[in-house]
């Protein structure tokens, strides 16, 4: 059961706590295809086949200088939440944030126990600041592993909160440039939403399937201008028809429920950012699973 109530396939991972810190060595596959089948129809794609179409799309995260990703704190659900971000440039920004609050906590911890007063983190964690915490940096995450994160339960350890245990939630974001692109497109707030994605398309076009067959393939795109790209070379000087978008979130969701119907989603493939795919290639892969830096 999803967060939201939504009955989804349970994800399995193989080597939970090991595959991603051995720099993702084996690909994760979504689920069993036959564990699936024995109990539920089966999705409208295989999930093998979910799995290869979103592994193409790099995200980027922050880490510590162990591995250790960074967590923000939410009050609300009193859990972390871990953010991936479709553009390089936008973890940069957050990875300056970083850096620039590693000593600001480290002061701020110090002067906590020099009180005698914890609860810096959650409602009785430490303030305690990892000196790792000052060799952040940014790696890399295909896209099929961090939804396999947005639809399952887990639990990561605070190293720097006692110890104790919180609800872990992991959200991709965009470029903001991409969601009022969506807001231009869609008349509604669904993408004023923490978390939502937009794909954007255009009704008809088609490239030829990365699958290896002679199927033709219906991209969606993280970004308008490299739809435009696209239909720029396919039909070179002719109007463009109108641009639409479809959620990400929603979109898979579609492509692993048991038993789905939506038939948009058969032929349908994520075409990655291509700055992204180049920055991807330079990029570290260490990810501790179960673990993370709650910040506040």
């Amino acid at each position: 059961m999803s967060a939201d109530g939504e009955d989804v396939p349970t994800l399995q991972f193989i080597r939970r706590r090991d595959i991603l810190q051995s720099a993702l060595a084996a690909p994760v596959v979504l689920a069993s295809q036959s564990a699936v089948a024995s109990e539920k129809p089966p999705p409208i794609i295989p999930l093998v086949t979910t799995a290869r179409r979103l592994r193409a799309v790099p995200t980027f995260t922050i880490v510590d200088g162990n591995g250790t990703p960074f967590h923000t704190y939410d009050k609300d659900s009193a859990g972390g939440f871990g953010y991936f971000f479709t553009s390089y440039t936008s973890a940069e920004y957050v990875l300056d944030d970083a850096k620039k609050a590693f000593a600001k906590a480290k002061e701020e911890a110090a002067k906590k126990k020099g009180e005698g007063t914890e609860g810096a983190i959650g409602e009785d964690g430490a303030g305690d600041v990892p000196d790792a915490w000052g060799e952040a940096k940014i790696v890399t995450l295909p896209l099929d592993v961090v939804m396999q994160l947005s639809v399952k339960k887990t639990e990561s350890v605070a190293v720097n909160g006692k110890g104790k245990k919180f609800q872990t939630y992991y959200q991709v974001i965009p470029e903001t440039s991409d969601l009022n692109a969506a807001l231009r497109i869609e008349n509604s707030q669904r993408y004023s939403e923490r978390g939502r994605v937009p794909l954007f398309y255009v009704d008809g076009m088609t490239i030829p399937s990365p699958e290896g067959d002679w199927a033709e393939a219906s991209p969606v795109y993280f970004r308008i201008k490299d739809l435009k790209a696209e239909w720029e070379k396919q039909f070179p000087g002719s109007d463009m028809p109108k641009v639409k978008v479809r959620e990400l979130n929603e979109t898979f969701r579609a492509m692993i429920r048991p038993g789905g119907k939506d038939e948009s989603v058969r032929s349908l493939v994520f075409v990655p950012i291509p700055e992204s795919v180049e920055k991807a290639k330079g990029t570290g892969r260490s990810y501790k699973l179960g673990e993370m830096i709650l910040t506040k």
